[in-house]
């Protein structure tokens, strides 16, 4: 086969209705279900390529890239596959770090109240007490999984309350630290020491230069979050206008391209004929 068309046995100025109906009669011929005698792989893999050629034409978008390039891209379009891509590799980190940075803030502010502090130690107490009694409530035991990371969170804000307690600015270096390790990951931090400590002595220096500027440091990193959601939607938009530009270049080139492959087999289809014939003929004498 040619390409989709030739699967559907269609002409490359083929409608929409005539796809539908040359799928439903293909569809037929084809269908497992109706050559139970037959070779049931090969006409499963027949029946799946009448269906994958199906769904190529009658999607105007998807055809429209399968005309403009000659191969079919799939079900979503190219501009949308390089949104996806940003927004997975891009965005989402770096939307994912401006919030823990905010959030980070948001506890130190939080616990440099007194009372709020006090009311976290008083927590942190009480868990402690459930997870050493072995305490179940219900069907949740807290030596399970799920309650041993609720309380280890706890244990962790404690930490930062005592810390902020003894010196602020260590408070501050726990953030810093915490976001170098959301960069570069904690188990690099944790399995050499010698890293965890040099980056932990320079959370403290950064955190001491950075005093008074955090507000300014979370505006700049929603601003680069912003100016990476604006290049990322011209990106998708490019790729549209470079899409439709192609079409308009060489669509035509690709369906003339495509006519006479369909003459040329049909020729080669004409001279096979002819020379059986020949033969034919030569045997009977």
């Amino acid at each position: 086969m040619i390409d989709a068309y030739d699967v559907l046995g269609l002409s490359v100025d083929c409608s929409e209705e005539d796809v539908k109906k040359a799928y439903k009669k293909m569809s037929l011929q084809c269908h497992p279900d109706k050559n139970v005698g037959g070779d049931a792989k090969e006409t499963a893999e027949k029946f799946d390529e009448v269906k994958k050629a199906r769904d190529t034409l009658q999607d105007p978008e998807r055809r429209k890239i399968y005309d403009t390039f000659g191969v079919d891209l799939g079900e979503e379009r190219p501009e949308m596959e390089v949104w996806n891509i940003g927004i997975s590799t891009l965005l989402s980190p770096m939307g994912g770090f401006v919030l823990k940075t905010i959030i980070a803030r948001l506890v130190i502010w939080l616990v440099g109240w007194k009372w709020i502090g006090r009311l976290f130690m008083v927590a942190g107490f009480a868990c402690a007490g459930l997870y050493y009694g072995d305490v179940t409530l219900g069907e949740v035991n807290f030596r399970s999984e799920g309650p041993v990371s609720l309380l280890l969170n706890v244990a962790v804000m404690d930490v930062v309350v005592i810390l902020n307690w003894l010196w602020p600015l260590l408070s501050d270096g726990v953030v810093v630290f915490y976001l170098v390790s959301e960069v570069v990951g904690l188990p690099l931090l944790v399995e050499s020491w010698q890293i965890g400590v040099g980056v932990g002595i320079a959370s403290l220096i950064v955190a001491r230069l950075l005093i008074g500027w955090w507000f300014w440091i979370i505006g700049l990193e929603v601003l680069f979050a912003f100016i990476l959601l604006v290049a990322l939607t011209i990106s998708s938009g490019i790729m549209r206008l470079w899409i439709d530009s192609v079409q308009t270049q060489h669509g035509e080139k690709l369906k003339e391209q495509r006519k006479r492959l369909r003459v040329n087999r049909k020729a080669m289809e004409d001279e096979i004929a002819e020379l059986k014939k020949k033969v034919q003929a030569l045997q009977k004498k």
